[in-house]
């Protein structure tokens, strides 16, 4: 027997719709879903079927495939920005809900209905942010380091400038660790803080705006002493060059934003001298540029075994 298309009746559609407004007006949400979907797969792709969906899975709690539905609808200039918005602040999308607003004011939409929901998101915004501050606050405060690093690379642009004050009462201290200090100034720089810093470091002070660190100086400072080092060890010994470099590459790290003081040559002598007594086991010498060098490495494993 062949294979026949069934034909749907007629009506079908027309009662499947009369029947899932019904239920949807009766609050009855999971039996006009059902009524939907079978339009749905009908291929009835009228708008009003696709926001009952919507308003049918939001209030059956489906509150991610009804806001993807709802986007859906109104990328097509339909759907109802209100609902849209309401899912928003249900699912505690509070910064979307302001951008959201935000952009629709710009399309020429009239936004009055949705000020207290603007004002609302804006208080919860403001709200989570100090609460997260006081969170950050209490941690920069502590001995926990490595938290601090952790958080540190887990931060987004607005709440770094919401505490800026707590990233300047850290680096102008002393007792902090230097490797925390360096990640906060970058951090700093790539957010154009234009504010006055200072920075202390092993008996250093420098006062600084991070947006206008110059790294290049930085940059020049690694690269000459690796030139040194590149014509001792590079081709007679590649792997001791390669050790060489990374220890000289955390070093400036650790030290940043303070350039050496001493010779190109002087630290080149120190990288080869320090990483011979790594080698050899026999302190060679005492040199105050070799113990840097211990003292940076001693931190810097310190982190790494974390």
């Amino acid at each position: 027997m062949k294979n026949r298309k069934i034909v749907p009746h007629p009506y079908l559609k027309e009662r499947l719709l009369a029947e899932g407004m019904e239920a949807l007006k009766g609050k009855r949400y999971k039996e006009a879903y059902t009524y939907f979907v079978q339009l749905e797969q009908l291929q009835w792709h009228d708008d009003d079927v696709q926001m009952a969906l919507v308003v049918c899975l939001f209030e059956m709690g489906q509150i991610e495939e009804a806001k993807e539905r709802c986007e859906q609808l109104l990328e097509r200039g339909s759907g109802d920005w209100s609902v849209y918005i309401s899912m928003l602040v249900h699912l505690q999308q509070y910064d979307e809900v302001v951008a959201v607003i935000h952009k629709i004011q710009r399309k020429g939409i009239d936004c009055t209905p949705f000020l207290p929901l603007l004002q609302f998101s804006e208080k919860m915004i403001r709200s989570q942010y100090e609460q997260q501050a006081k969170q950050y606050e209490a941690i920069f405060e502590s001995e926990q380091w490595s938290k601090q690093l952790r958080i540190l690379h887990q931060l987004d642009s607005p709440i770094v400038l919401r505490i800026v004050p707590i990233f300047a009462r850290y680096l102008c201290d002393e007792t902090k660790h230097p490797i925390v200090k360096t990640t906060m100034l970058h951090i700093l720089k790539k957010e154009q803080v234009t504010e006055l810093i200072t920075v202390k470091k092993f008996g250093q002070t420098m006062t600084v705006v991070p947006a206008e660190l110059d790294e290049q100086k930085q940059n020049d400072w690694i690269e000459q002493v690796l030139d040194i080092v590149e014509q001792t060890w590079a081709k007679q010994n590649p792997t001791m060059y390669e050790w060489g470099k990374q220890i000289w590459l955390r070093y400036m790290f650790v030290m940043y934003p303070f350039l050496p003081t001493e010779s190109v040559q002087q630290w080149a002598n120190a990288l080869y001298t320090y990483i011979e007594q790594c080698e050899t086991g026999q302190t060679i010498s005492t040199s105050p540029l070799v113990s840097k060098l211990y003292e940076v490495e001693k931190l810097w494993l310190s982190v790494e075994s974390i």
